[in-house]
């Protein structure tokens, strides 16, 4: 009979087989050598499918054999040899059919190691090959078990199959088989056909479902927990049951080196278990010195420094698949003080709305628990997180924060001078007040209007001898409207009767000294003041100017009129 091509071809076919095999061993799906060596494979048989239609091997305890020829051959029994892994599991055949080389030489590929690394208890290499339900593959197996020792065929030819070989083909051509046989026996014939065709008891093939379910949900449970987990736990078990000063220090050293690998692993899951089951060992164990806690604390402000999150939440930020919001979540409220900065930045920054958000809430968590490091913030050289900690202090009415908030009316940026007058202003006490003042000095009239304001509401006096040079001063004259009437409102409210004749003389025009009356903006902004200052005195100045035919100060008077009259 005339061989489909040269043996030659079938042994290069069978060595690339066997070197798939070994290198999927040695690396994960995704190496490049791998990939390289699997797709050389897959290219050997479709170049077998040129010349055959089917590729059957004979199964030895040493040899593959194609058509009488040794294809490979591999003398050692070993673990590592093919021909034995097969073999000693008793299959003796196998019959390759294109299609084969798409996703089911994968599945072979998984297969083997499996078989090479099993235990006595695990499936053998039938088990597996069963499993998988193969549709361009078959195989010839004896069973190892009963078939010990059981004579040959007494017409078989040297070589040739034992009697008790089975072909395992697709078991549901076997029931077709049994439904023809069963054609002319009728229906009771064909139920009876069908029963000799079941390979087991339909309640041992329930049971050993149930059984199969089991250990996979068991297999599945052991493999998806995290093994760093319990070594954290072991570590830390020793912690407490060593008392020994030398034992524990070097418990503290590992879990040091455990937390660095779990950050560069980005595992923020375990990191939170390994924080969180730490402080509880701190609690626990007995006789713990101050520095055996310290190193205990440590772990926490280790993870916290900006040095080593920065790059994590930047490694989380731009990978594709990202850790669950809940461990990303407890590990974040494990992070101590240091971490504040890390977290304002980053909730500003994350391209991911849902992680801003856990930043975010973190960050307010921590600056309210830690107002020390908050205000240290204040001053830091990120714009942003600079920015969000005045707003904080602010609403936190940090008085701690004063004289950074003050230090920041100086700065070179407008911004972070309107957040640290926006702070000051939210304080409102006589000490961030005093601030303030700070601010009327300010380049930009917006935030000299601001302060303005803010003194004039918290009813700042200490600044009135300023804002009696100010308002009778000839600044006055460079000032927009806006600034002017809140600097008249904010000398009204502080002066009292003592500067009502001086308004009096702004409003209704000159007398004694005076040569001339003053702008109509002036005066209203006088009316004003008068309304602010609102004694009796302010009234009866108000009254004598309720004649004026200058809309824009009559409308000022009567508003003024209309304020509620101070005790």
């Amino acid at each position: 009979m005339a061989l489909p091509c040269t043996p030659d071809q079938a042994q290069d076919l069978l060595r690339q087989f066997d070197k798939t095999v070994r290198l999927h061993q040695l690396y994960p799906a995704t190496n490049a050598t791998y990939l390289k060596a699997i797709g050389a494979l897959r290219a050997a048989f479709r170049s077998m499918w040129e010349l055959t239609g089917s590729v059957a091997l004979q199964v030895s305890d040493t040899q593959f054999t194609w058509h009488d020829v040794v294809v490979l051959d591999e003398p050692e029994k070993a673990s590592d040899s093919l021909p034995w892994t097969l073999f000693k599991d008793g299959v003796r055949q196998l019959v390759l059919r294109p299609g084969f080389e798409e996703t089911e030489l994968d599945a072979l590929l998984a297969i083997i190691p499996k078989v090479r690394r099993a235990q006595d208890y695990d499936d053998d290499v039938l088990t597996l090959l069963w499993e998988q339900e193969f549709e361009h593959l078959s195989y010839r197996f004896i069973d190892t078990v009963t078939s010990e020792g059981a004579p040959l065929d007494p017409s078989a030819t040297p070589g040739r199959w034992p009697a008790s070989v089975t072909m395992r083909d697709d078991p549901r051509a076997a029931v077709e088989a049994a439904r023809r046989r069963a054609d002319a026996a009728g229906t009771g014939g064909l139920e009876v056909a069908l029963r000799l065709a079941a390979p087991i008891d339909a309640e041992a093939e329930r049971s050993r479902g149930e059984a199969m379910h089991h250990l996979r949900s068991a297999l599945e449970q052991e493999y998806d927990g995290d093994l760093r987990c319990d070594v954290a736990d072991a570590l830390l078990d020793i912690f407490e049951l060593q008392r020994d000063v030398a034992v524990r220090n070097e418990v503290v050293r590992h879990l040091d080196a455990l937390t660095l690998h779990l950050l560069s692993a980005r595992a923020f899951g375990t990191l939170a278990h390994l924080l969180r089951e730490s402080a509880l060992a701190a609690h626990r164990a007995p006789a713990v010195t101050p520095q055996e806690l310290a190193g205990l604390a440590h772990l926490a402000e280790r993870i916290s420094d900006p040095a080593l999150l920065t790059p994590l939440l930047e490694g989380v930020d731009a990978a594709e698949l990202r850790p669950a919001a809940d461990d990303v979540r407890e590990f974040l409220d494990r992070l101590g003080s240091r971490a504040l900065a890390t977290m304002l930045q980053w909730s500003l920054e994350s391209r991911h709305h849902d992680l801003r958000l856990l930043y975010l809430a973190r960050a307010d968590r921590l600056a309210e628990a830690e107002p020390d490091e908050l205000v240290k913030l204040v001053l830091a050289e990120h714009d942003g997180v600079a920015l969000e900690a005045m707003r904080r202090c602010g609403t936190q009415k940090l008085e701690a924060a004063v004289v950074a908030l003050v230090r920041q009316l100086g700065h070179a940026n407008e911004s972070h001078r309107l957040a640290a007058l926006t702070a000051l202003a939210a304080m409102a006490t006589p000490r961030a007040l005093s601030g303030v003042e700070r601010a009327l000095g300010d380049a930009s009239a917006h935030l000299r209007t601001m302060a303005l304001k803010v003194l004039s509401a918290g009813g700042h006096r200490a600044v009135l001898p300023r804002i009696t040079d100010l308002v009778q001063g000839r600044e006055t004259r460079e000032m927009d409207s806006n600034e002017r009437r809140a600097l008249f409102e904010l000398y009204g409210t502080i002066c009292g009767d003592a500067g009502v004749p001086w308004l009096s003389s702004q409003l209704t025009g000159a007398k004694g000294f005076f040569k001339r009356k003053s702008d109509p903006e002036t005066r209203a902004c006088a009316a004003a003041a008068l309304g602010r200052v609102g004694t009796a005195k302010a009234r009866e100045a108000l009254q004598t100017a309720g004649d004026v035919d200058e809309p824009l100060i009559r409308r000022a008077v009567n508003s003024a009129l209309a304020r509620k009259t101070s005790s």
